[in-house]
């Protein structure tokens, strides 16, 4: 079929799904940028988020109007009745710049998965772009904490100097020649090193919720994410320093003493299950990379506890009407 011509083809699941969820988090995203603008103090930074809101909200209306020209219902989403403006500060300038490179990273993966898979000419053409902005605004919030001097960079290590084979199974086992835990590879570094500094914001977004919360249940879920957390910043940062590396603490997690809530209930439970989807994600990948075996179990460990954290959200979700249906398969009578 004539490429010109592929407007007139409909969508696919795939391609309605990617649409959807893609409006569903470019809303959510809006919200706390504007809560995060409202607060900032550092003009450097109150910039940067303002042009990152812009660039989020120039991608939603797009969005919104593949949903509207394909006829496709147009989430509610979240929007000013989920936000306080008025709420006090809750988070450091330099935390806002941490949590939106955060999200920037899981949105650039999840708009990388979206284009591939699209078929339709326009819908790929729409995520290609999306993903070139995402990155765009992924190095912009990159640049100014590293001008600020607040980078977490990754170890730098010194490396062989050689190409290698692994020929004995103790490499798999954690063990050296000799006995002792062999040290982690560059491939291990990096995971170990991306899920600890992405519990490092889980788990202080975890408290601010937990402190700010409308309702107990609500509360007491933060408090069950916010331990997991912890436990995986525990184990990470004591597998990094047995191979003499650094594990990253930024100063920049303190939560502020307000307990009056800047967002919904509903709104916080929605970024639970995003960090929760992506830990599953991660952790997953982390399983399938790591040689060392006691890596492999532990990720295995917490890929399972995610999982359960992710389906009590669920529940609790659906429990008080804050989850909301994607597109599915009408059933056809016959």
């Amino acid at each position: 079929m004539c490429m010109c011509s592929q407007k007139n083809v409909n969508l696919t699941a795939s391609e309605i799904a990617s649409i959807w969820q893609s409006y569903m988090s470019l809303t959510h995203c809006s919200c706390i940028l504007k809560y995060s603008i409202s607060i900032a103090e550092d003009m450097e930074v109150r910039n940067t988020l303002t042009k990152t809101l812009e660039n989020m909200e120039h991608q939603t209306q797009k969005t919104k109007h593949l949903l509207e020209v394909e006829k496709i219902p147009v989430p509610v989403g979240f929007g000013i009745q989920d936000i306080d403006m008025n709420a006090p500060r809750l988070f450091s300038d330099s935390f806002s710049l941490l949590y939106f490179k955060n999200v920037a990273r899981m949105m650039t993966s999840s708009y990388s998965l979206m284009y591939t898979m699209s078929s339709r000419k326009d819908i790929m053409d729409h995520f290609r772009v999306g993903t070139g902005e995402i990155m765009h605004v992924f190095e912009l919030i990159s640049n100014v904490l590293l001008d600020k001097g607040i980078y977490n960079r990754a170890p730098i290590i010194d490396s062989s100097k050689k190409v290698d084979f692994i020929e004995n199974k103790d490499y798999v086992s954690g063990n050296n020649l000799f006995g002792d835990q062999r040290f982690l590879n560059a491939v291990e570094i990096s995971h170990v090193f991306g899920n600890l500094e992405a519990n490092v914001v889980g788990n202080t977004i975890t408290k601010a919720f937990g402190q700010t919360a409308d309702k107990k249940e609500v509360r007491e879920f933060m408090e069950q994410a916010g331990n997991l957390s912890e436990k995986i910043i525990s184990s990470l940062t004591k597998v990094l320093t047995s191979s003499q590396l650094p594990a990253p603490m930024p100063s920049e997690t303190q939560i502020y003493s307000s307990t009056q809530p800047p967002f919904s209930d509903k709104f916080v439970m929605y970024q639970m299950s995003i960090l929760t989807s992506a830990g599953v994600s991660d952790y997953a990948t982390s399983v399938a990379t790591s040689l060392r075996n006691d890596l492999k179990r532990f990720y295995s460990d917490v890929l399972q506890d995610t999982v359960k954290l992710g389906k009590k959200a669920e529940t609790l979700m659906i429990k008080n009407s804050w989850l909301e249906q994607p597109p599915q398969q009408e059933k056809v009578e016959f």
